[in-house]
C-alpha cells in the first residue's frame, strides 16, 4: 500500500468518527434544549403561582435565556437568569456525571449540554449549573438547588416541583426567610465605606 492508500484509508475513518462525534453532539444539544424549554415553561408557570400568592414574579424570556425575579418587599428582592449553552462537550464534574461513566474514560457518550444560572446575588460566575444528556437524564448543582436530578420526560408536576424549589429559593434569598438568605461576612467595613453608601458586606448562605 502506498503512502496515498495509506493516507485514505486512515482518513476515511477519521471521517467516519468524526461523523459518529457530531451526530452525537447534535443529539445532546437537541436534548439539552428540549429540557431548557421544559424547565423554562415551568418557572413561568410557578411565576404565576407566585403572583397569585401576593409576589411581584417575573419570569421575562428571550430566546435562550429567562429572567426570573421576584419581589418580597421595597427592598426585598433577588433575581436569577438561566441560559441554554450551545454545544456539548465531555463531561468532568463528578457531581454533574452520569453514573455510567468515569471521571477516568470520557469518551464521547460522555457528551453533556448545559444550561447555566447567573444571579447577581452570588456575582459574575454561574451559581447553578444543569448537565443535560443524550439519554434525557440531567443533573444540577449550585445555589438555588444544592443537588438534583430528573429525566427530561419527568412528568409535569416533577417538573413543576422542582420548578418550585428554585422560586422559593429565590424567595429565600430576596426576604432572608428563616436566615436562608443572606449572612453578616466577616469583611472589614469601614466607616468611610458607610459614608460612601457601600452596602454592609454580606454573603449568601448555601442551600441545605
Amino acid at each position: 500500500m502506498n503512502f496515498d492508500e495509506s493516507a485514505l484509508t486512515r482518513l476515511r475513518r477519521y471521517r467516519q468518527e468524526a461523523d459518529h462525534s457530531i451526530s452525537l453532539i447534535q443529539q445532546t444539544e437537541d436534548i439539552a434544549r428540549r429540557y431548557a424549554e421544559r424547565l423554562f415553561a415551568g418557572l413561568e408557570y410557578t411565576a404565576v403561582l407566585g403572583r397569585q400568592a401576593g409576589f411581584e414574579v417575573d419570569a421575562t424570556r428571550t430566546g435562550d435565556l429567562l429572567i426570573l425575579s421576584v419581589a418580597a418587599g421595597t427592598r426585598a428582592q433577588a433575581k436569577v437568569s438561566l441560559g441554554l449553552i450551545r454545544g456539548a462537550a465531555a463531561e468532568t464534574d463528578e457531581d454533574l456525571m452520569h453514573e455510567e461513566l468515569s471521571g477516568y474514560r470520557l469518551d464521547s457518550s460522555g457528551y453533556s449540554g448545559r444550561v447555566l444560572g447567573w444571579s447577581e446575588q452570588a456575582g459574575d460566575e454561574p451559581c447553578q449549573t444543569f448537565a443535560v444528556y443524550r439519554d434525557g437524564v440531567w443533573k444540577t448543582k449550585g445555589l438555588f438547588v444544592a443537588k438534583a436530578r430528573g429525566k427530561v420526560d419527568d412528568p409535569d408536576d416533577v417538573l413543576n416541583g422542582f420548578c418550585l424549589r428554585i422560586l422559593g429559593r429565590l424567595i429565600d434569598l430576596a426576604a432572608l426567610t428563616g436566615g436562608a438568605g443572606r449572612r453578616w461576612s466577616e469583611v472589614p467595613y469601614t466607616l468611610l465605606q458607610h459614608a460612601g453608601g457601600e452596602d454592609a458586606p454580606t454573603e449568601l448562605r448555601p442551600p441545605t
